[in-house]
Formats: C-alpha cells, structure tokens, sequence
C-alpha cells in the first residue's frame, strides 16, 4: 500500500485517461499489460490486466480516479473481488483534490480496520484515508 503526492495526473478529465497516461508513463519492460474491461468481460472484471514476462505471473489493476476524493466501485466489482479472492488485484486510484496516487490492494476494501475500507455506499474516501497515513 502506498499513497504518493504526485501533480503529474491532475489534468485527466476521466479514469480512462488516468489509466492510459499511468500504463504509458509505468511501462515496464518484464511486464506485458491488456486492458481487458469490456461489455463482454465478466461483470466487476479489472481493467489491465498485467503478466510478467519470464514467470507468468499474473495481476491485475482496477483504475479509480476521483475530482471529489471518494472513489466508487460498481456492485459487481466487489462481488468479484471476493469471489476471486485469490487473484492478485490491485486499486490504482488518483485523488486530484489532493494531487494523490494511491495503490493498495483490493482486500482492503473489507478490512475494517484498513483505511481503504468501503463504506456501505461501496465508496473509499481517499482523503480520510491519507488523513490515516499522517497519523
């Protein structure tokens, strides 16, 4: 887990663009990356889709981006996620209130005691949770 003040994302409009400008600017060699949501992908499916070339491995990103400092998730994402609790995925989120990436990884979301915890409007307030990392 981590957050990181970062102005670098502040003038995406949307996730999407979030999302392409991050996969653009983290290429990474040893990896290769698919955006795979679709219409036809299973319901609460990731977006990327990342495979290290020598071994295989396999993970996932889910990208938020939020002007307001709460990141939502769709009803079927969280159903995935547990339902898929082996599967390594991780939430890339951007809060441009506060200029802030964060990474952390999907569990956290039902962990009431971790400051990524959804509340039941399946929401994340990104800014409560670096208000938690000062502390």
């Amino acid at each position: 887990m981590f957050a990181t003040e970062t102005e670098k994302y502040v003038n995406c409009k949307n996730e999407q663009e979030f999302k392409m400008m991050y996969l653009k600017e983290n290429k990474d060699k040893d990896w290769y990356d698919f955006c795979i949501e679709t219409e036809e992908t299973v319901k609460g499916f990731p977006d990327v889709m990342l495979i290290e070339k020598q071994s295989r491995v396999c993970i996932f990103y889910e990208f938020k981006f939020t002007k307001t400092g709460k990141i939502k998730f769709q009803p079927t994402q969280p159903a995935f996620y547990k339902l898929h609790h082996s599967l390594v995925i991780t939430i890339v989120a951007y809060n441009a209130k506060t200029k802030t990436l964060h990474k952390f990884g999907a569990l956290n979301l039902f962990n009431l005691g971790s400051r990524y915890s959804m509340n039941e409007k399946a929401e994340v307030d990104l800014c409560k949770a670096e208000k938690l990392m000062m502390n």
